[in-house]
């Protein structure tokens, strides 16, 4: 009798093989889904300003919505002009019984009416205006460097108004000023500048009682 033949004995790859195909095996399981996504992400904050109590609806308090930008208060008189030349007037300037272009009554509003006796356009025109109150010895001041196309003709004239209009030559100001929050009577100092025109000084009282609001 032949003695049994011996199990066939499985053939082992070699050591680097095996290496290679374990390493194979788990790149293959990353690629099907096995890893993390690490992506990263940068959260953003909004930084939308709220809206101040008093203000008009979709403004901040004191903005032009044509504008931007709040209307504050400034420490001083910042105006350095030094000509002499006496081209700029102050025709009148209004805080109360204010009227528009057809006489009809409108808002009360900071109205400046300026003319210029020159030959040549006034432009670089910059208002510095101020509320005193009397009573409490309280002043605000407020400071606009109108914008270049706000030139006052040769032998013209033209008024800026300061209220909550975005029309031609009506500019912001602050709803929270002694002119619209203190209901005494007020001195009202304006000072006016233009380029090569002698500044101009004006000083008007405000009645007691806030501001009229048109009909």
């Amino acid at each position: 009798m032949n003695p049994a033949s011996p199990t066939p004995r499985t053939k082992r790859p070699p050591a680097a093989l095996l290496v290679a195909g374990l390493l194979t095996g788990a790149s293959m399981l990353t690629a099907c889904g096995a890893s993390t996504n690490t992506a990263s992400t940068t959260s953003t904050t909004s930084t939308t300003p709220a809206q101040a109590s008093g203000s008009a609806p979709g403004a901040t308090a004191g903005t032009n919505p044509n504008r931007g930008g709040p209307v504050l208060p400034v420490a001083g008189n910042p105006i350095t002009n030094t000509s002499t030349a006496q081209m700029l007037k102050i025709d009148s300037v209004l805080v109360e019984n204010n009227v528009d272009t057809a006489g009809k009554a409108t808002s009360d509003h900071l109205e400046i009416a300026l003319a210029n006796t020159g030959a040549t356009d006034l432009s670089g025109v910059e208002v510095f205006y101020t509320f005193t109150d009397p009573a409490t010895n309280v002043t605000e001041n407020y400071y606009a460097k109108l914008p270049g196309e706000f030139t006052i003709p040769a032998n013209g004239t033209r008024a800026a108004h300061f209220d909550h209009t975005s029309t031609t030559d009506h500019f912001p100001v602050s709803d929270f000023s002694l002119y619209y929050t203190d209901a005494n009577a007020l001195e009202v100092t304006v000072v006016v500048s233009a380029t090569g025109a002698a500044v101009q000084t004006t000083t008007i009282q405000k009645d007691a009682g806030g501001p009229e609001t048109a009909d």
